[in-house]
């Protein structure tokens, strides 16, 4: 035989072929497990090597390290890594997969979890334990792979708990048909409606076809019946008022809403005919194309919506009042305050409204007629010209409520009966007069008129709520008729007191000024007997002479004052004054007094000259005003006197640690004729800082103070260093 030649060794380039496949195998395999690796990692589920007899962790993927409460896992046996896993038999299981070598799986199985906090947790896990082998085919290890279920079998838990909660409600609902406070039936329609048909054709074979089939005794009862049976077999149109619109509109939504409807109303005749509101939920029962009836609960609503109606009655009532009461209060006029009350009734309380007002003389003065209608204006016209006496028809409402002192309801009447005379009547007969109320103007027992409100083609008729409303209105209205008056009367006793004060002032202030001449030329000559030992004691009485008619001097140029400031009359002589020298001069000249009641003034005054635009004999009155409390109030105790100013505003501020003033009299002290303490105490008319407030106002300033009881006060006047020529005019009293 030949012999074969021995193999050639491959060459270099062989080699070098065979070596970069094999690398590239070793990296293919290399890739292959990273691969793997990714693919365990990242796996949604549970997977876990176990080695050895021990059950050794040498891998475990995130999702199981995550569920296992993030323990430290690898390199321990599983029932060092979880010791609560002993007793839940999972130890156990893998003992037997590890000895038989065969695999076993296991659906849903409630699996423990002991967080490293403490804490437990509940899981349902679909999991395998499958076997590994080494390459003698010996079992070396075991692969864990699990699935959470815990979300189905809440599922499935939750799904039977609803089936034995639905069987429980079906119980339940069976015995709340029949129990039930709420009307449940089922009507039948024979013979059945097509659905094809217009609606309106249904709508009219639903009155006819339909009646009730079954129900329970609840709704019997909302009939007057005393059990279903007697209700059953009923037809529809003997129950529901045909001829009401609301229950066309309740089928009609029926028919055209897929044969269903909610909580709509129906209009309804109980078995002895009293009226009945409902409140129905209906579906509809449709079979090929046909309406064969209806399952329906229904709810007895009738005193809920009379009572709702009565809510909106009265809450419709209450705004009427607040408007009136708005309307009443917007003017001192209360005649045209009357007309416009009187407008606002009509139409939404009355179709007319007439206002009668009591005249001095007794007499009555029909100042407005108020109709809906404007086709009856001319009518109002003529009716606004009627005459009322008190010796007319005592059955007219007017004079009725005049002689009664009380609201008069005629629900119906006649207007022959209550006419003053056959004109009257024949007025009363054109307005279509149904029903009226009259309602006295009554305030502090006097009868100041009548406010008379009637039904006429509206087809209304008043009840005894309306009495109410009406009355309520006219006593309203009498209030403020009332204090209208009493207003015009305080506004002429002022006027007469502002007459008789500016009259006295002048009276007073004559002989005045001859006393005081008097006063100087008797110390005049006093002076001149030295040697006289009378001589102290004149010089003394003169001084309190002279102090006095100083006092009743000033107290009357207050009172002329006044006069002028009401009058509108005060009038501003504005130069250019230097203040400094002006507050200098007024503390000057109460040094002396200051040293009499035993009180220490303190000026301190900006050195440069504070110049301005302003009065000078105003503002030396209000310097002189300010200076003048301070001492009368903080006798014996100092005050101080301080003036402060910018390039646009000069501060004057005068304090004295007196007896202060309680807050509740701060706001009022500068009203005239206003004091905040006892005249007994302290002399005065409560004129000074009213005054003193009007000047500063006058150019363009402000006068705050602060005080408390004990603690003396603080008077802040600011004002502007250029004030406008034209004076404000008088302020408001």
């Amino acid at each position: 035989m030949p012999t074969r030649d021995p193999p050639q060794p491959p060459s270099p380039e062989e080699q070098a072929v065979l070596l970069e496949r094999e690398r590239q195998a070793r990296r293919e395999a290399a890739a292959e497990r990273v691969r793997l690796e990714n693919l365990i990692m990242e796996a949604p589920a549970f997977i876990a090597l176990f080695r050895g007899p021990q059950h050794v962790y040498v891998l475990s993927n995130p999702r199981n390290t995550e569920a296992l409460g993030h323990r430290e896992l690898l390199g321990k046996p599983f029932h060092e890594a979880l010791p609560g896993a002993v007793f839940q038999g999972f130890v156990a299981l893998l003992d037997q997969v590890y000895s038989t070598g065969k695999p076993f799986s296991a659906e849903q199985m409630p699996v423990k979890v002991t967080h490293p906090d403490g804490s437990q947790s509940e899981r349902f896990v679909n999991f395998i334990y499958q076997p590994t082998r080494d390459a003698q085919g010996n079992v070396d290890g075991i692969a864990s792979f699990g699935f959470e279920v815990t979300a189905i079998v809440r599922a499935r838990q939750q799904a039977e708990a609803l089936a034995a909660e639905l069987k429980r409600s079906e119980e339940r609902y069976r015995a709340f048909v029949t129990k039930s406070t709420e009307g449940i039936y089922r009507v039948d329609v024979c013979p059945p409606i097509p659905t094809t048909v217009p609606v309106d054709e249904q709508l009219d074979l639903v009155f006819r076809n339909t009646h009730i089939a079954e129900c329970n005794d609840a709704m019997a009862r909302m009939y007057g019946f005393h059990s279903a049976t007697e209700l059953i077999g009923t037809r529809l149109d003997a129950l529901l008022v045909r001829e009401d619109p609301r229950n066309l509109e309740y089928l009609r939504g029926f028919l055209q809403n897929g044969y269903r409807i909610e909580d709509a109303e129906s209009r309804e005749l109980a078995h002895d005919g009293t009226p009945k509101v409902f409140l129905n939920n209906l579906v509809g029962i449709v079979r090929d194309g046909l309406l064969l009836g209806a399952w329906g609960t229904q709810r007895d609503v009738t005193e809920q919506r009379h009572a709702e109606e009565e809510l909106k009655r009265a809450e419709s009532n209450a705004r009427f009042l607040s408007e009136a009461s708005a309307v009443l209060a917007s003017s001192l006029d209360y005649e045209a305050t009357l007309r416009n009350v009187a407008r606002l009734a009509v139409p939404s309380l009355a179709d007319w409204c007439l206002v009668d007002l009591m005249q001095a003389d007794g007499s009555f003065k029909r100042v407005e007629a108020v109709c809906t209608d404007p086709e009856d204006d001319a009518l109002a016209q003529e009716i606004r010209c009627t005459i009322v006496t008190r010796d007319g028809n005592p059955r007219y409402p007017v004079i009725q409520a005049i002689t009664e002192g009380r609201p008069v309801l005629l629900a119906d009447l006649s207007p022959q009966e209550i006419a003053l005379n056959e004109a009257h009547a024949k007025q009363l007969a054109a307005t279509r007069i149904r029903s009226l109320i009259s309602a006295p103007l009554v305030a502090r027992g006097r009868t100041l008129g009548v406010l008379t409100f009637s039904m006429s083609h509206s087809g209304r008729r008043y009840t005894p709520a309306e009495l109410t409303v009406l009355g309520e209105l006219a006593r309203r209205a009498a209030l403020s008729v009332e204090n209208a008056r009493l207003y015009r009367e305080a506004q002429d006793a002022i006027r007469l007191r502002d007459e008789f004060l500016s009259i006295a002032s002048h009276e007073l202030k004559t002989p005045l000024t001859p006393l005081s001449l008097k006063l100087q030329m008797l110390m005049r000559e006093v002076r001149r007997q030295p040697d006289s030992p009378l001589r102290h004691a004149v010089e003394d009485y003169i001084a309190v002479g002279s102090r006095q008619v100083k006092k009743l001097s000033e107290l009357v140029s207050d009172l002329l004052d006044v006069s002028r400031i009401v009058g509108g009359r005060l009038r501003l002589e504005l130069e250019e004054v230097e203040l400094g020298a002006l507050v200098r001069e007024v503390v000057a000249r109460y040094e002396p007094e200051a040293v009499r009641v035993g009180s220490k003034l303190v000026l301190k005054a900006a050195p440069e000259a504070v110049t301005g635009r302003w009065d000078r004999l105003r503002l030396e009155q209000v310097i002189t005003n300010l200076v003048d409390n301070a001492i009368k109030y903080g006798a014996g105790k100092p005050f101080h006197v301080t003036l402060e100013a910018d390039q646009h505003r000069a501060v004057l501020r005068v304090k004295d640690e007196g007896i202060g003033i309680a807050p509740e009299h701060l706001k009022r002290i500068f009203d005239r004729f206003e004091r905040a303490v006892s005249e007994r105490h302290y002399g005065g008319l409560g004129l000074g800082l009213y005054i003193t407030r009007t000047i500063v106002e006058a150019m363009r300033g402000t006068i705050q103070v602060e005080s408390a009881p004990g603690q003396g006060a603080l008077f802040t006047v600011s004002l502007p260093r250029r004030t406008s020529e034209t004076p404000p005019g008088p302020p408001a009293v």
